[in-house]
């Protein structure tokens, strides 16, 4: 274990868009997606443990934090991701993503199994999966009022939702979280330009052979838990691991007990290549 090298941040040209990042540490490197309606700041309690094993690689996915808008042209995430990291020469990673980043992370995944030295994925999306009513309450009324289209508004149903209800008990996280949403409403506004992989990660899980840790919470949204059941039965290389207590974030509500979970994964996977990284 090593002292963290001083994070480095600035922006870096992906796919005729500037995005936001923060590299720290030495090592393997491991690179983390946030979550819908947050930015890279979601993972302020895991930087400073990874970075003493893991060149650590974070940033703000189109659109969120201050990384550009995609300005009415369609992009997709899980493209940005591949070219960050050829801007970097990060040839392998291990990759963690954490809801919408874990959507991401699974199409990354797919498209390009050899980039991927191991997946963690917490409360993640599943591109394709069956719809299911549970998924969405919070936002159906709003959408069927005069409201439906008013990003503060938005955002406000889903800090109110089931998905960040253990999350917003706690007196010391919930205006964390409230803050980061609400600064990240303007997403909203272009997530329908995203493009995610065809056919869609849901068709394809069986694919996934790289080893997969998949972390959820108790107390998240039923369709969270069910998505991480659906894993486990058709992802061959699969770890699962539910952490009591908490809901959507749990790298936020439990960062202690997170943390040694996620690096005890990451430690154990042996890279069988040499890792490669710098700064241009």
């Amino acid at each position: 274990m090593t002292t963290p090298t001083p994070p480095v941040r600035d922006f870096a040209p992906v796919n005729g868009a500037r995005l936001h990042y923060e590299l720290q540490g030495d090592g393997f490197p491991v690179v983390l997606l946030h979550g819908g309606l947050l930015d890279m700041r979601l993972w302020n309690e895991q930087v400073g443990p990874l970075a003493r094993h893991f060149t650590t690689l974070r940033y703000d996915l189109r659109g969120f934090g201050s990384s550009d808008a995609p300005e009415g042209q369609p992009y997709a995430p899980y493209e940005d991701l591949r070219a960050l990291l050829d801007y970097f020469s990060m040839d392998r990673v291990h990759v963690v993503g954490l809801s919408l980043g874990g959507r991401v992370a699974l199409d990354f995944a797919l498209a390009w199994p050899e980039r991927v030295s191991c997946l963690v994925l917490v409360a993640p999306g599943i591109q394709g999966a069956p719809p299911a009513p549970e998924e969405n309450v919070w936002l159906t009324d709003l959408l069927d009022s005069e409201r439906g289209t008013d990003a503060r508004a938005v955002a406000e149903a889903w800090l109110e939702s089931d998905y960040l209800a253990s999350a917003m008990a706690r007196p010391s996280l919930a205006p964390v979280v409230r803050q980061w949403t609400l600064d990240n409403r303007g997403s909203l506004a272009s997530a329908h330009l995203a493009r995610f992989l065809s056919p869609p990660a849901y068709t394809q899980l069986e694919h996934l052979l790289a080893p997969t840790l998949v972390m959820v919470g108790d107390r998240d949204n039923p369709v969270m838990l069910r998505n991480a059941e659906v894993l486990a039965r058709r992802v061959p290389a699969l770890t699962r691991v539910t952490l009591p207590g908490v809901g959507h974030l749990p790298n936020l509500e439990r960062p202690d007990d997170f943390n040694r979970v996620l690096l005890d994964f990451l430690i154990a996977q042996v890279s069988t290549r040499p890792p490669t990284a710098h700064v241009p």
